[in-house]
């Protein structure tokens, strides 16, 4: 429709650029958790005793995404990438994944293709009838959705107000 399809949908928009961001529509609506904005998505542990991350923990996602970015390993940041977007597609069954963030934009194809080959193969382990989460670029998609989840993903960042 004139939403571009977006109308009931799920998806997870991820922001990789100096950090690692999230953000979550469901049915149209942007959800925030009680907390934090539920956009903790870099810091879910993915490698136990893996490298430290800024947040005190180790083997985030963040920190090994941006490790993986740094040494040029773009195959290796999609991967963990993906493994992120994995684990969100079985907690949240979302019905797609968009990529955004300059990082990404940098290498699109790479991310694209790296973030959902690791989605094909959940969906084969699975064998889920649907087949896998399809992963596309945010900025392919209709601009003001993009824009919105971008906006959802620095609020709790930048909009609290508490000098934090």
């Amino acid at each position: 429709g004139a939403d571009g399809g977006w109308g009931g949908g799920s998806f997870a928009y991820l922001h990789l650029g100096t950090g690692l961001g999230a953000g979550l529509v469901f049915g149209g609506g942007v959800h925030r958790g009680a907390r934090t904005g539920a956009g903790e998505f870099g810091h879910q542990v993915v490698q136990l005793d893996g490298p430290p991350c800024t947040c005190g923990a180790r083997g985030c996602i963040e920190a090994l995404c941006l490790a993986a970015v740094a040494r040029g390993d773009l195959a290796e940041a999609a991967r963990v990438l993906g493994t992120g977007a994995a684990n969100l597609a079985g907690l949240l069954d979302i019905d797609q994944v968009l990529l955004g963030g300059r990082t990404v934009a940098a290498a699109p194809e790479a991310f694209v293709r790296g973030v959902g080959a690791v989605l094909d193969a959940r969906a084969r382990r699975e064998g889920g009838h649907d087949g896998a989460v399809p992963v596309r670029l945010a900025s392919g998609g209709p601009r003001g959705v993009a824009e919105g989840a971008a906006q959802l993903l620095l609020a709790p960042l930048f909009g609290h107000g508490n000098g934090g």
